[in-house]
């Protein structure tokens, strides 16, 4: 009986902490989205990312990115109309390649993270 009764216990305990744990992304995907970049051109080795942040806030941020994969931009949140413009110089350093604007869901059930593809531009 003390068994069960010690197992039940740890058991609401990790179920607790899990709900816990999860409540920041359940906030934040209701409130903006982190963005993810897909490098199709092989070449990105930096993003500019501007627009509206979770706060209502507009910002700009440089993420650094590895050419050619698909790089999580994680920390920032994002909404509505946002521009992102990519680099082949590290640090949004040099010119940039393509640009695009790109509307980011205030919500989406599925994941934190909305994907965006990069081209190279001729």
């Amino acid at each position: 009986m003390r068994r069960k009764i010690a197992t039940a216990a740890v058991t609401m305990a990790v179920a607790g902490a899990g709900l816990v744990a999860g409540t920041g992304s359940a906030w934040a995907g209701s409130n903006g989205q982190q963005l993810q970049l897909d490098d199709a051109s092989g070449m990105a080795r930096s993003v500019m990312v501007s627009g509206e942040n979770q706060y209502g806030q507009w910002t700009d941020k440089c993420f650094n990115v590895s050419p050619g994969s698909s790089t999580q931009l994680s920390g920032w949140w994002w909404k509505g109309n946002t521009y992102i413009s990519v680099s082949s110089a590290p640090n949004c350093s040099g010119g940039y390649f393509y640009s695009r604007s790109v509307k980011v869901n205030k919500e989406q059930s599925w994941s934190d993270y909305q994907v965006v593809s990069a081209h190279y531009n001729n």
